[in-house]
């Protein structure tokens, strides 16, 4: 377990830069969100290979670089280990293949360990962005050296790990992988373990405005600098949207 839930010491990591993740079923977003991305932004991107195709690989080897990531057989766990209750909570919450896409979907603190970059910018591919992200960067200075959004609604605390920032050897991401590796069959996905993980350590996080990852069940404001599509509503927003080559 020790190797894949520790940041990578065989790179000390060097300057800002963004990492994106995708595998077939989501490859088909990566030239949309380069296309918004690459219009005033240049921080150098690493591509996480979650099984892309071949034709997808070669592409996001000429914009950036591209890294393989699997989990191990067994890390997380099957339908057959999860408990009956949550299964049904679960697949009626989501209507596509649940049990293959939480192969993918408790991927992203463990890339975010394998960062080439001192301060890393994690987004969903599903993130339009619109102009520049250099201010972002400046949020995991501080503290245990992570952000990410978090709304306050009356008594609720809601985050939101669809954009996170954090820096190269933060506690708080090397925590988030080790839970996921111990709790993944208790949480729907990586975003539910750390929201667990927040509320049961002390760790000093800075979150950063909404502007930065704005949902699109939110009305939209003119200052929105990362607008999520989240969703199946968000996706259609996107594939009409497609007019890349």
């Amino acid at each position: 377990m020790d190797d894949l839930t520790d940041w990578d010491y065989t790179d000390d990591g060097s300057g800002d830069g963004v990492i994106v993740a995708a595998d077939e079923n989501q490859e088909w977003m990566l030239k949309w969100w380069w296309e918004n991305y690459s219009k005033e932004n240049t921080f150098p991107v690493t591509f996480f290979d979650l099984g892309m195709s071949k034709s997808a690989r070669l592409w996001c080897g000429s914009k950036g670089t591209v890294i393989p990531f699997a989990f191990p057989d067994g890390w997380i766990k099957p339908r057959t280990s999860i408990n009956s209750e949550k299964i049904k909570t679960w697949e009626k919450r989501y209507q596509g293949d649940l049990w293959e896409g939480r192969t993918q979907w408790f991927c992203k603190p463990y890339v975010l360990l394998r960062s080439p970059f001192t301060r890393t910018v994690w987004m969903d591919l599903d993130c339009e962005v619109r102009s520049s992200i250099q201010e972002l960067f400046d949020y995991c200075n501080e503290g245990d050296g992570f952000s990410i959004l978090k709304l306050s609604l009356e008594n609720l605390d809601l985050f939101s790990a669809g954009v996170v920032v954090s820096k190269r050897l933060s506690p708080v991401t090397k925590k988030w992988a080790e839970n996921i590796y111990t709790e993944n069959h208790n949480h729907f996905g990586d975003e539910n373990v750390l929201i667990d993980t927040l509320n049961k350590e002390k760790f000093r996080i800075t979150p950063y405005p909404l502007i930065y990852n704005w949902p699109t069940i939110i009305p939209q404001s003119c200052k929105t600098i990362i607008r999520h599509h989240i969703g199946g509503y968000g996706k259609t927003k996107i594939l009409g949207g497609l007019n890349v080559v």
